[in-house]
């Protein structure tokens, strides 16, 4: 079943330019700009860990207005080597933020992020407040305990079918830690033991995600080429609870208080729930906007809408300082 609304999203963009940047520890990342080269610049940061660039983030922004600039964090998409876990942590994807900034020439930009980039456009943004014109940040993930209880655990609630499926692919004597039971299949070595693991994950993932099942989306991750590295990538993070210290983002939101920042979440995102949004609200000044009848990914067209309406009256109020 489908509806169709109108969207936020501009036609589909072409890059103007792309590359590979060294950025040292062996890794190389992708990087690709599109929209105005005189334009306000905008870092647009993907979800994962583990994921890449999706061409439709190339229509979330005005390209009359917008130099934006799109990258694969480390081990990810076009990026090599392509799903390394070795020198890959959170505090080195900020650091290749800044690499890339000053190798573009950028001396501040816009920073966008929604799910697991959202962790990382905050971690970046209190760690270099003064080169942020602004932050948008969408399906919020605060990487908490808490936040990593409501997925494995918490979404039963809403999702029991979907959930109980996650839980009997692993054997009785191991759901007592379905967490741990995941982790340790998906970064084993052995296709033949990561490989079902990371569908049985997906499948459920999949369907806590929208408020419709995108089911094209997980037959093209099935039946993708990336689906072993992808899902070694996001193990990684989440087996060392994403190089962050418990409550790390919002013990530091403190640091944002200069930061033009718009948090936009979808009120039926279950994969990210509200309650993150809503708490990062409480300790950073920023526009809250919990949009209705919205899930989490930016192609919903709902979402779409409240990334445009952020975008705009960040690019606004940029220009209005000169």
């Amino acid at each position: 079943m489908s509806f169709r609304m109108d969207t936020a999203l501009h036609p589909p963009l072409d890059p103007n330019r792309s590359g590979m940047l060294q950025v040292g520890q062996g890794h190389q990342i992708y990087w690709e700009e599109a929209g105005d080269p005189a334009g306000v610049p905008l870092v647009i940061l993907h979800g994962g860990p583990g994921g890449g660039i999706n061409p439709y983030y190339r229509q979330l922004f005005d390209p009359k207005n917008w130099r934006a600039i799109l990258f694969e964090q480390r081990g990810c998409g076009r990026s090599t080597p392509h799903g390394r876990l070795q020198a890959n942590d959170t505090q080195a994807l900020v650091g290749d933020m800044e690499a890339l900034r000053q190798a573009l020439g950028i001396d501040r930009w816009v920073v966008l992020g929604g799910s697991w980039g959202s962790t990382l456009g905050l971690v970046y943004a209190e760690t270099h407040p003064d080169r942020c014109l602004g932050l948008v940040v969408t399906g919020i993930f605060l990487a908490r305990q808490e936040d990593s209880d409501w997925w494995w655990h918490g979404a039963r609630k809403i999702f029991p079918d979907v959930w109980q499926s996650l839980h009997d692919f692993i054997p009785p004597a191991e759901r007592g830690d379905l967490r741990g039971a995941y982790l340790t299949r998906i970064l084993d070595d052995n296709p033949s033991v990561h490989e079902p693991a990371l569908r049985a994950m997906l499948t459920y993932e999949t369907q806590i995600l929208d408020v419709w099942t995108n089911w094209p989306r997980l037959d093209g991750l099935l039946r993708s080429d990336n689906l072993g590295p992808m899902g070694r990538l996001y193990a990684h993070y989440d087996h060392n609870r994403y190089f962050l210290r418990e409550n790390q983002i919002i013990e530091d939101a403190g640091r944002l208080k200069d930061v033009r920042g718009w948090i936009v979440q979808g009120r039926y995102d279950c994969c990210t729930p509200p309650s993150g949004a809503y708490d990062l609200s409480k300790a950073w000044p920023a526009r809250l906007r919990i949009m209705p009848c919205a899930a989490h990914a930016w192609n919903d067209p709902v979402l779409s809408m409240g990334v445009a309406e952020a975008l705009t009256d960040i690019a606004a109020n940029v220009r209005s300082a000169g």
